[in-house]
């Protein structure tokens, strides 16, 4: 499983969770687009699930949701880093 195509938004400001970037979630055998990057007011992050019409399009156990949201967090906090170095 890999964090691809993260793609970070300007941030909109507010107190509630926001949409910072989105990003796809590829594997082996397929790719999942639309996910979102949310920061929560605690400062923590969460990923989203695609999802259409306000139905998730994709649901995952535990674990993997767990990996997919550290996946997207480090990735989200790499391209931050490199982006203020330059």
């Amino acid at each position: 499983m890999q964090i691809v195509d993260l793609c970070p938004l300007h941030d909109p400001g507010g107190s509630t969770a926001r949409t910072v970037a989105h990003f796809a979630v590829s594997f082996p055998d397929m790719k999942l687009s639309g996910f979102r990057l949310r920061l929560r007011p605690n400062g923590t992050f969460i990923a989203a699930p695609p999802a259409i019409h306000g139905q998730r399009v994709a649901n995952f156990d535990r674990d993997l949701f767990r990996q997919i949201n550290a996946a997207a967090e480090a990735e989200y906090r790499r391209l931050n880093a490199r982006h203020a170095r330059n």
